[in-house]
């Protein structure tokens, strides 16, 4: 059995220079909370919290983290992490559908359930890909992310000089807007290199139906989140039906249920949960034992824990596909390891240590630090 003796948090943040500009908001600072659990045999679990809006989010989940869960999670001890957070928050979940709050206890659970998979991982003296398949490769292939419109050019541009061959960009701010950007892109792109696109949920469903139908004109591998992640199965259903443009949808659903209702429409080729924002990984676990693993391409967009535990796992359960990562400097993602995290020949590459790894540079920490809770 393993047991818990400390829960230690970290609420940090990085300003950016160039704020990321989505369909819904601006991004103007890159805030992560980190988690560390340890148990007595002085293992380490990490985790991270998905945290990135609203601008007050962080502060506020982190609070909720140790308000609330810090209590229930400290001496408790599992020999299984699967969905133990769920086990556990079944004691006071009832305070977060009072106020109506599921979005952050979702948040919560999933960057607790991947601490406990990660100290699982290196109580077992295994790296955490080789936990879920003994065959996992030591690197995953990316695709650059986090690219403005104004600046497309010139990010894609530097994620070439990094040997990276895929690249999303963002559109639904206005159709003239997105088309000048679609315009200006053609042909920019190698035979071996793909381009995505990303909406951000920006069009209703009359739009979709409208821009889809024009979108089919261009070269590219998938349109993201086209439509609100609310629309119902039937609303799916109807856009994903209505086009030739392969479609990927799951960054912001919250169902297993729906995620398995979307991987059964065979027109549905990327199906894209975020283990920091819904589920962790013992969601990734479970749909990989319902669903072809070949259509799930996780979504990250944080922190260098949560980018190296997504890593980890495409390695062990779709090693051909590209994981999602950042492109804007953010030494949240690239250095919050003693070890740097790189980008070399379009892969993030891994070593044997146990779990994720560690441990975490106290110095990128200190220096980004906005709250503890040690």
């Amino acid at each position: 059995m393993i047991k818990i003796k400390s829960l230690r948090s970290y609420y940090l943040e990085f300003p950016l220079t160039n704020p990321v500009i989505t369909s819904f908001g601006v991004m103007k600072s890159r805030p992560c909370i980190i988690i560390e659990l340890e148990d007595f045999n002085k293992n380490i679990g990490y985790g991270e919290i998905w945290c990135n809006f609203p601008s007050d989010g962080a502060s506020y989940r982190f609070h909720l983290l140790n308000s609330i869960y810090h209590k229930n999670i400290v001496g408790c001890e599992f020999s299984n992490p699967n969905k133990l957070i769920d086990k556990i928050s079944e004691n006071f979940k009832t305070l977060f559908v009072q106020s109506g709050d599921l979005g952050s206890f979702r948040n919560i659970n999933a960057g607790i359930d991947c601490a406990f998979w990660d100290l699982f991982a290196k109580n077992q003296k295994l790296p955490l890909n080789k936990l879920l398949n003994p065959d996992s490769k030591n690197h995953i292939s990316v695709y650059a992310s986090g690219i403005n419109p104004s600046a497309s050019h010139e990010q894609i541009a530097a994620a070439k000089l990094m040997g990276i061959k895929a690249f999303k960009v963002k559109i639904g701010f206005n159709h003239s807007l997105d088309m000048d950007l679609l315009e200006s892109l053609d042909n920019y792109f190698a035979n071996d290199e793909m381009m995505m696109l990303d909406v951000n949920q920006g069009w209703n469903i009359k739009e979709a139906l409208r821009y889809l139908n024009v979108l089919e004109g261009f070269n590219f591998s998938w349109i993201e989140e086209p439509i609100s992640a609310l629309s119902s199965q039937d609303e799916f259903k109807n856009v994903i039906n209505s086009t030739s443009c392969d479609l990927a949808f799951g960054e912001n659903i919250n169902s297993f249920d729906e995620f398995i209702s979307l991987s059964q429409n065979n027109k549905s080729k990327y199906i894209q949960p975020d283990l920091t924002k819904y589920g962790g990984i013992s969601l990734i676990n479970n749909l990989s034992k319902k669903i072809h693993t070949n259509k799930i391409w996780l979504h990250f967009l944080g922190g260098g824990v949560g980018l190296l535990t997504s890593a980890h796992i495409m390695s062990a359960i779709n090693p051909s596909a590209y994981l999602e990562t950042d492109i804007n400097i953010n030494p949240l993602r690239t250095s919050l390891f003693h070890n740097e995290l790189n980008i070399k020949n379009g892969k993030i590459s891994f070593n044997d240590d146990y779990g994720i790894g560690g441990p975490l540079n106290f110095d990128t920490v200190n220096k980004y630090l906005v709250s503890s809770h040690i």
